[in-house]
C-alpha cells in the first residue's frame, strides 16, 4: 500500500485499553494508534481527519498529563449532530482512538469493559468536541480550525474539473498530491490549530 510519505511522520498516540489486555490482543494491553488507522477508518485523509487526530491527541494529553491513556475509559460529546456535517467523520476518528461508541458500541464483559454509550452528540458544550476521563470525570473541551492554513487555488479550480468529468489523468493525479500536501501542512502546524477551552 504505497501512501504519502508525510502519514509516518505523524506521532503515534498509544493507548492502555484494559480489555485488550484482558482478553490477550495486546501485551499489557498497549495499543498504538498511527494517522494512518485513521485514514483506513475514513477511507481517505482531508483537514476533518487530521484535525480529528489532532483534537484527540491535545485532549489526552490535557487529561494524562503524566500517564498512558486509559482507552475505554473516556466519554467523547461532541456540539453538533451525529447528521450535520462533517461530525460523524470527526466521533468515528475519537471513536477509534478512545474506544467511545455510541449505543451500538460493545456493552462489556459482567458490567466492565463497556464502549457504549460514550459517544455522544448534540452535547451543551463550550468547544466542538469535550473528554471525559470516567475514573476522575476531569474533562476538556477543544476545538480545531483550519483556516490559517488554506488550500491552493488550483486546487479548488481541479476539483471543479474533476466533479464534472473533465480533468485530465495528470489533472486528477495534481488535485489529489495539492489535497495532501494540505493535510501534510495542518497536522505539521499541530496544537497551534487546537483551541483548549476551559
Amino acid at each position: 500500500m504505497n501512501t504519502p510519505d508525510f502519514f509516518d511522520t505523524v506521532p503515534v498516540i498509544i493507548m492502555q485499553d484494559p480489555l485488550a489486555d484482558f482478553l490477550g490482543a495486546a501485551e499489557d494491553g498497549i495499543l498504538e494508534y498511527t494517522y494512518l488507522d485513521a485514514v483506513k477508518l475514513a477511507g481517505h485523509s482531508c483537514p476533518t481527519v487530521a484535525g480529528a487526530w489532532l483534537m484527540c491527541a491535545k485532549a489526552l494529553k490535557e487529561l494524562y498529563p503524566d500517564e498512558m491513556p486509559r482507552r475505554g475509559e473516556i466519554k467523547v460529546e461532541s456540539a453538533g449532530a451525529l447528521d450535520e456535517g462533517v461530525n460523524g467523520v470527526i466521533g468515528t476518528v475519537a471513536g477509534l482512538i478512545t474506544g467511545a461508541a455510541n449505543e451500538g458500541g460493545f456493552k462489556g464483559i459482567n458490567g466492565n469493559f463497556s464502549r457504549n454509550d460514550k459517544l455522544l452528540y448534540s452535547a451543551d458544550i463550550n468547544g466542538e468536541l469535550r473528554f471525559t476521563r470516567l475514573d476522575t470525570m476531569k474533562s476538556v473541551d477543544v476545538s480545531y480550525d483550519p483556516s490559517s492554513i488554506p488550500g491552493s487555488p488550483l486546487q479548488m479550480q481541479l476539483m471543479q474539473k474533476l466533479m464534472m468529468k473533465k480533468a485530465t489523468p495528470e489533472e486528477a493525479k495534481e488535485f489529489g498530491r495539492l489535497w495532501q500536501e494540505r493535510v501534510k501542512r495542518v497536522l505539521e502546524a499541530g496544537d497551534s490549530l487546537i483551541a483548549v477551552i476551559p
